[in-house]
């Protein structure tokens, strides 16, 4: 028995293509590009750590290129379609664009802290690394070897 005698009733591979021209033929490219708009605004909220599983598809650069993706594409429906058909998409962009800043600000901030707190911890571990003007490994002085010097 062939795969097109085991499935009968569900369309081949080729009807399928078939199928999916046909609609992308018969579907407007503006009804594309404002769906399309929609797609990268939802995407950048979840990729900012705001959609339902927060924390665990937050990535900043991936939120950054769709906020600029659909930053450019407002500009293309505003050049093509007029301003009245972008002014829907303006204020969700702002609110994304601000909501960006702050999660890159409090990220940077985290990991400056992070940087602060290894930083204090590798000086209070009492490194025996020698340092100019400082004790170090040998016990005293310049930490160097010399000739005939202890």
């Amino acid at each position: 028995m062939s795969d097109q005698e085991g499935r009968a009733g569900e369309p081949s591979a080729e009807e399928l293509l078939r199928e999916m021209a046909r609609r992308l033929a018969e579907t407007p490219v503006r009804d594309i590009l404002l769906q399309t708009i929609g797609t990268f605004g939802d995407l950048a909220g979840v990729r900012l750590g705001f959609g339902p599983e927060r924390e665990k598809h937050r990535d900043l650069s991936q939120a950054r290129l769709a906020i600029e993706a659909l930053r450019s594409l407002i500009g293309v429906v505003e050049a093509e379609l007029g301003a009245a058909q972008a002014r829907p998409f303006r204020e969700p962009l702002a609110q994304l664009q601000l909501l960006y800043a702050q999660e890159a600000e409090a990220e940077a901030r985290r990991a400056e802290a992070a940087e602060q707190a290894e930083s204090a911890a590798a000086e209070e571990s009492g490194s025996d690394l020698w340092t100019p003007g400082g004790e170090g490994a040998g016990g005293g002085g310049s930490g160097l070897w010399t000739p005939g010097g202890e």
